[in-house]
């Protein structure tokens, strides 16, 4: 019964010998997933993850469709579903057959579309799944296997739009926020519609300090609430205000009091 379903899964995946790809083998560069953030130049909301390499910081955009994003999102922030989806239930498949993922790497980038490859380990074997990158990187994260692009990919990537939605931006603190809309309330599965979304927190910063994390909304400061990134700069003082601040967080359904030194 377990050999079945062991051949089911890989006909399924349609595993390939990784030494088929040795052809293609290229420099590759590990990144990771700074963000997920919705485009500021589209009309229509759509999700960007945002990947960063490790050792330069280089950028590279992968625009996905927002079920991917959401479940890239959700891993990211811990949130378990009430039910599996469907990378969920890849990892579970993986986990129950003995399989580890070795690694992704997206690979190429052709006609605007990206490519990825699941590099697997099974019972000595290595086997590689063709993918699309946001599938890829959400099954990785769940299975906390490392994530590549290709030198190539990283020469060809689109450069994020500079045009400014509003609101998203590095401020005072070290915090990286963007305002908080219905559609991105639904993107990153959260009950809430106004706020700021803090999107990221540099390491070591008075935000981090602070106890500030990734996934927090930003409610009120010193009880003035806030409603878009404009309103948190102004609170924060823009640079002339010191001394600690009490800022108010909502986070996995409560609300949260930190207080932000703002002194350095």
């Amino acid at each position: 019964m377990k050999k079945g379903i062991l051949l089911f899964v890989l006909s399924a995946l349609c595993l390939v010998p990784a030494r088929l790809y040795a052809s293609e083998e290229q420099t590759v560069v590990e990144m990771k997933v700074k963000r997920v953030m919705l485009d500021p130049s589209t009309k229509t909301p759509t999700a960007v993850v945002i990947l960063e390499s490790v050792r330069d910081q280089k950028i590279v955009p992968i625009w996905v469709g927002n079920e991917e994003a959401t479940s890239i999102a959700i891993q990211m922030e811990n949130v378990a579903p009430p039910r599996p989806n469907s990378h969920d239930l890849i990892r579970n498949i993986l986990q129950g057959i003995g399989a580890t993922i070795h690694r992704i790497t997206i690979t190429d980038i052709k006609n605007n579309i990206y490519y990825a490859l699941i590099t697997l380990r099974l019972r000595g074997q290595e086997f590689q799944v063709d993918s699309r990158p946001s599938d890829a990187i959400a099954v990785a994260l769940r299975m906390k296997a490392p994530i590549y692009a290709s030198a190539r990919v990283l020469a060809k990537a689109t450069p994020l739009p500079d045009k400014d939605s509003g609101d998203f931006r590095k401020i005072r603190g070290g915090l990286h926020v963007q305002s908080l809309t219905s559609e991105l309330a639904q993107l990153f599965g959260l009950q809430r519609t106004s706020g700021v979304l803090v999107t990221d927190v540099d390491v070591g910063s008075p935000a981090s300090i602070a106890g500030l994390q990734r996934g927090d909304i930003i409610l009120n400061v010193e009880g003035r609430p806030v409603q878009k990134v404009g309103d948190l700069e102004s609170l924060l003082g823009g640079g002339k205000k010191s001394g600690q601040v009490r800022v108010e967080v909502y986070r996995k359904g409560k609300t949260t009091p930190l207080l932000l030194d703002l002194s350095s």
